[in-house]
């Protein structure tokens, strides 16, 4: 059964996963964990149960040698955040938590959904976050065999019959064997046409065993942390709301 917790270790295990694929590092100061994603100069903690400055201030001292344009917490709805705001967090969009089978049909849009990390026309960022599919299968990551973070990984991208690229997005294996949904984007002018519901299909078959008998439904179930713009897409395709949580930014770094 997905649980609120269950999804902040999801969260937490793609961020570290996007850290080390990207080049970057995770790191701990005094019960705060950290991953730094040097491709976006984004410095990110993870769920602390109680963040206090001796865990804060050298993490943040760190993220400043390092360059950090931007720093994020992620944190449980019920932790106590004084130590954060004291340290210049304040909140940004509130997520909420989805989880469930998908209840719409992939029969809406007529382009194709591709899955891989093939895409030449992926430039800086986006580019080297594409690593993230094989980091799973590297042996000489920093991350010991078996830590949690090297799940597979599938990315997923949707192009029109032309060969435009409309939408995109990455889904990580889950420990309980839920689909975390991470970075779902689909172009402006291309909302509402189904092609958000095709990746979802896409990124859901391509977890399925492929040895399954043909006529055996499987029901994956996704997991999505979603920002006020994309929840009612995610309620809308079946997914159901597990509860809410904060993600703060800092505002300051005095």
């Amino acid at each position: 059964m997905t649980t609120i917790a269950s999804a902040q270790e999801a969260l937490s295990h793609w961020h570290q996963a996007l850290a080390v694929a990207t080049g970057g590092k995770i790191f701990t100061t005094h019960g705060c964990s950290w991953a730094w994603q040097p491709v976006r100069k984004r410095l990110i903690l993870l769920f602390p149960e109680s963040p206090e400055q001796s865990g804060l201030r050298p993490a943040l001292a760190e993220g400043q040698r390092l360059g950090a344009r931007r720093v994020e917490a992620w944190v449980n709805a019920g932790s106590d955040s004084a130590e954060l705001k004291a340290a210049g967090f304040s909140d940004n969009a509130q997520v909420s938590w989805h989880a469930g089978p998908l209840a719409i049909p992939m029969d809406r849009w007529a382009g194709k959904i591709r899955l891989g990390n093939n895409v030449p026309e992926a430039t800086g960022a986006d580019a080297s976050e594409l690593n993230v599919t094989n980091l799973w299968r590297d042996l000489s990551s920093q991350l010991s065999s078996g830590h949690p973070a090297l799940r597979r990984v599938e990315h997923a991208l949707a192009r029109t019959d032309e060969g435009e690229i409309v939408g995109r997005g990455f889904a990580q294996q889950g420990l309980g064997g839920q689909l975390m949904v991470h970075s779902l984007a689909v172009g402006k002018e291309h909302r509402r046409q189904g092609i958000g519901t095709a990746l979802l299909h896409g990124l859901s078959r391509s977890m399925i065993n492929p040895l399954s008998p043909p006529d055996e439904e499987v029901a994956v179930e996704l997991l999505a942390a979603a920002t006020p713009s994309s929840a009612d897409f995610f309620s809308a395709n079946g997914l159901k709301l597990l509860g809410r949580g904060r993600h703060m930014v800092l505002r300051s770094w005095s």
